[in-house]
């Protein structure tokens, strides 16, 4: 099983009652807001509920230890750092990552905000309207995603 990145792209405008509700549930509620997730069935659902608003790919470990040290918030909007995730779990990051990727761990272990809050990426997006098959940004668009965290972070 991979982990898999999304990332909220569209607004809430306009939104049905059950597509506000499935982003509420896999805590996407603003626009650039990106969380991490399992591969199951249940979330697969999810994402195909939402997949117009969101755009979605399996996430390597190098991009989830960038995404986690430079994003990973604390509430109060405080930042983590390598020492603090080494305090919390006993771990250096490389290994807390590591067993992140074989679920042995979650991000709950650290008392981090679920989600990251992140800015738009570097040039654009290549459109918001349109599948990424089509030419556009929404939509699974597999190992890609880490081109695109890799113009947001």
């Amino acid at each position: 099983m991979d982990r898999i990145a999304v990332i909220r792209i569209r607004g809430t405008v306009n939104l049905e009652k059950k597509i506000k509700d499935t982003l509420k549930m896999l805590n996407l509620e603003k626009t650039h807001n990106c969380v991490v997730i399992d591969n199951r069935d249940s979330y697969k659902g999810m994402l195909q509920k939402v997949k117009d608003y969101v755009t979605f790919g399996e996430i390597d470990k190098e991009t989830f230890k960038e995404l986690l040290l430079k994003w990973a918030r604390l509430p109060g909007n405080k930042k983590i750092d390598g020492l603090y995730i080494k305090e919390k779990t006993g771990k250096t990051v490389d290994e807390f990552v590591d067993e992140f990727f074989e679920f042995k761990t979650d991000l709950d272990s650290l008392g981090i905000k679920k989600f990251f809050r992140l800015h738009p990426p570097r040039k654009g997006y290549r459109g918001i309207r349109l599948g990424y098959t089509q030419g556009g940004s929404l939509g699974y668009r597999g190992k890609d995603i880490i081109s695109l965290l890799e113009r947001i972070i």
